[in-house]
């Protein structure tokens, strides 16, 4: 009997760390492939130009890249887990939003080019957004704030903490119900030093993020009466990651918010279907624009 548990145990270890290996080699492959000075000569030979700054934070720095002119209404966009500002470089690249707005996104701590050390609590990642809403915004001035995915969880703190900061919400298969952002057993398991010296860096402090989300979220459950700043919600029923049952849970809590929920719509909006959110930024004041779907 011990024999057969340990054969057990030794054969559902080695597939663990089978497992843990394919991904890691693959999220290195995905690194390699998409990094910033790659997607910055894709931007080049497209004639757009993004411009790069690192803003102080404590003893260390936030790297932000930009597109469009600082003086036209702002658009601040706040990547997923694990994740790059890069992530909406189809964002950056629609020349008909750089008309009207500068668009603005960063590596959040632990990501990137960024040193900031990973943060676990959506109260420092919401200060760490503010920050960055304070370099490039003058006094007073509101952001158009977009948030996909663990961003949404970020977004939503940001709201709770710096309301008068953001003019319009944008949510993008967030991260917002504690009772769908549970632990999964990878989690557990990551979190317990297995995959150290395995995972990369930034999958690790992906699951630091992860393991925390569920509380974080909880605690916000009693202030969220507190948000009535314009929303828009994009869900999709494909999303393997985020349930698509989290808007419904949001609508709890905001009546009043422009909504979409579309059958064949995933995870993956910035890339999968960038047109919707380029079209939630141009229409953050309607009231009608979604009727469409």
């Amino acid at each position: 009997m011990r024999r057969r548990i340990r054969r057990v145990l030794f054969i559902s270890g080695f597939a663990i760390l089978l497992v843990i290996g394919i991904v890691s080699v693959l999220f290195q492959l995905f690194r390699a492939e998409f990094d910033h000075q790659k997607i910055m000569s894709e931007f080049h030979a497209q004639n757009i130009f993004p411009i790069s700054e690192m803003i102080t934070y404590e003893d260390d720095q936030i790297h932000t890249s930009y597109v469009g002119d600082l003086s036209k209404p702002k658009v601040l966009l706040i990547h997923g887990s694990p994740g790059y500002w890069f992530d909406f470089k189809n964002i950056f690249a629609d020349k008909t939003l750089q008309e009207d707005y500068c668009i603005i996104s960063y590596d959040r701590p632990g990501y990137g080019q960024t040193t900031v050390p990973v943060k676990k609590r959506l109260h420092d990642q919401a200060k760490v957004a503010a920050t960055v809403l304070n370099h490039y915004g003058e006094p007073g001035e509101k952001f158009i704030v977009l948030g996909h995915s663990y961003g949404g969880a970020v977004l939503e703190q940001t709201i709770l903490d710096y309301p008068a900061k953001i003019s319009h919400a944008i949510y993008v298969a967030p991260c917002l119900s504690p009772e769908f952002q549970k632990a999964k057993w990878y989690n557990l398991m990551v979190s317990g030093g297995l995959a150290n010296g395995v995972l990369p860096n930034e999958l690790l402090n992906s699951n630091k993020e992860m393991m925390a989300l569920e509380e974080d979220l909880g605690n916000n459950e009693t202030r969220l009466h507190e948000i009535h700043i314009p929303t828009s919600y994009i869900q999709g029923k494909e999303d393997i990651l985020v349930p698509y049952q989290t808007q419904a849970y949001y609508l709890q809590f905001h009546k009043n918010v422009n909504h979409i929920l579309l059958d064949d719509l995933n995870h993956f909006v910035p890339w999968s279907a960038p047109e919707l959110i380029v079209e939630a930024i141009k229409n953050a004041n309607s009231s009608t624009y979604y009727s469409k779907f």
